[in-house]
């Protein structure tokens, strides 16, 4: 099966990370809303995704995170 990761990256580190996951047709849903607000939560889902996130760093920095995309990841790709 195949779900697609929304990924941010920290401007302060450089790190990147996940904070969502969803499917094909929401992802598509989600960057095509983000690109005009700053949020998108469907319904019926708990957690919504933001053009900004927050980031703790490993040397104890708190960063600020750009959503980048949601990236896909199809099962095979787990192992």
């Amino acid at each position: 099966m195949t779900e697609y990761r929304a990924i941010y990256k920290c401007r302060m580190c450089g790190e990147e990370f996940e904070d969502a996951r969803m499917g094909k047709d929401i992802a598509y849903m989600g960057a095509a809303v983000l690109t005009v607000k700053e949020h998108f939560k469907p319904e019926g889902c708990a957690i919504g995704v933001h053009r900004h996130n927050t980031h703790v760093c490993d040397d104890g920095s708190y960063g600020f995170a750009d959503f980048v995309g949601f990236k896909k990841v199809d099962d095979e790709d787990e192992s």
